[in-house]
């Protein structure tokens, strides 16, 4: 027992003079802390004082001098400095002397020592004094710019940003503003199903999208430099023959030479074990988007090309211009009558915007033909979606002019007095 309590005292007696210990360095880094911040605090709050002293006697002496009037001084005449450069000088003023030192915090050692961590040792060999002169630099520039922002805080009136805010700021602003965001969960819920269904880059997709940009990107549903080259009026119906012939050929291209490339691709990439198993039916969904949105594409740039035919855009020059249709007048009895009618011309020409959406809409999808199944699911043809209103305002177009052009043919009509008409040709556009 006896030897267990002179135990007890030894180690309280150890402990007692490790915590003196303890203290007295933690003292002693205060003192040094404390050290350095007065050593480098007083030359700098000396430099203050002068300064401030200077100042009192320029603003005191420009408070007694008198001025002449103004009529007896003329412009240029005094060479003191003008009111905006006065309140430049009184606003550099409030930040070196209206801010007392001692009530700024100094730059922290461990920042300081942080900035030099950032230079090579071998930059800071031999040039101690370089570096303590550029510590105490810094650490000046650093209390400027703190008396700066505490001058400047002071000084702003909170109306004139509060003002500024409200004229800047964007419907779009005002919602990111708001906290907590009313539309994080389903922000990170469309996230999270987009990291497992979507997959544009995987190098299959890739291959797809280069194999269409670089092969099939100038394919066309009608081949519209054909119809410029004629030199000749068209007849309706040989108009509509060629039209079709051009939907087919590129229909063909799309069956026959593009589908088997993508299949070619994703079979050549499942050999070497680029297509996940995992989320097989997300991954070909995404081959279906990407399949679909460039027959899109064709069908738009078709669409396009096809209406600029007969409305062609004021900056654009071509080599040959369209030479229309030809439309015959033919008398029956006593009655006098168009062929092509009118109502012929609207048919044909607007039938072939549904023609070039039915001619995108027959591909079937790529996994249709991968792993063919039994079934609704094989087939399954990729679906693009042409806009309805985009659709009607080409037709719309196209209308308008077929119908203005119809115009001087109906007063060839009025005109017409001759009953031998069977072989009159009236060019149309």
């Amino acid at each position: 027992k006896q030897w267990y309590q002179r135990r007890v005292v030894i180690t309280a007696g150890r402990r007692k003079k490790f915590e003196n210990m303890r203290k007295k360095s933690e003292q002693g880094q205060q003192d040094v802390s404390a050290r350095r911040t007065a050593a480098f605090q007083k030359p700098k709050k000396d430099r203050e004082n002068f300064r401030q002293a200077l100042i009192n006697i320029l603003m005191q002496s420009e408070n007694d001098m008198t001025l002449p009037p103004d009529d007896i001084v003329s412009p240029g005449e005094l060479d003191g400095p003008s009111s905006q450069e006065k309140d430049i000088l009184r606003y550099y003023y409030y930040i070196q002397n209206g801010i007392d030192t001692e009530h700024v915090a100094p730059m922290e050692d461990i920042w300081l020592d942080n900035v030099l961590s950032l230079v090579p040792n071998r930059l800071k060999d031999g040039l101690a004094d370089y570096i303590e002169l550029l510590s105490d630099e810094m650490r000046e520039d650093y209390l400027l710019s703190v008396k700066k922002a505490i001058v400047d805080f002071v000084l702003r009136d909170p109306r004139e940003k509060e003002d500024a805010e409200d004229k800047n700021i964007t419907p779009i602003m005002k919602e990111l503003r708001v906290v907590p965001k009313p539309w994080a969960k389903s922000y990170i819920a469309a996230k999270g199903a987009m990291q497992k269904i979507l997959y544009i880059t995987n190098p299959t997709m890739c291959s797809v999208l280069d194999s269409w940009n670089h092969s099939f990107g100038c394919l066309r549903l009608v081949d519209v430099e054909e119809i410029l080259m004629r030199t000749e009026s068209f007849e309706l119906n040989n108009f509509q023959s060629l039209c079709m012939r051009h939907v087919e050929a590129a229909k063909d291209t799309l069956l026959k030479k593009w589908f088997p490339e993508v299949q070619n691709i994703f079979y050549q990439g499942n050999k070497s074990k680029q297509i996940t198993h995992t989320h097989l039916d997300a991954f070909f969904n995404s081959v279906s988007v990407l399949m679909t949105s460039q027959l899109r594409s064709l069908c738009m740039d078709s669409i396009a090309d096809y209406q600029q035919l007969y409305c062609p855009p004021s900056d654009i020059v071509r080599k040959n211009d369209f030479q229309g249709f030809i439309v015959r007048l033919v008398l029956e009895g006593t009655d006098m009558k168009f062929e092509p009618s009118l109502s012929d011309f609207e048919t044909v020409l607007l039938n072939v915007f549904d023609v070039f959406i039915k001619a995108v809409s027959m591909v079937p999808r790529v996994e249709t033909k991968l792993y063919p199944v039994e079934g609704a699911r094989s087939k399954a043809t990729l679906k693009p979606v042409i806009a309805e209103n985009h659709i009607v305002a080409m037709k719309d177009s196209v209308q308008k002019v077929v119908q203005r052009e119809f115009i001087p043919a109906q007063e060839h009509t009025k005109k017409e007095k001759s009953t031998d008409c069977d072989s009159a040709l009236i060019p149309l556009l």
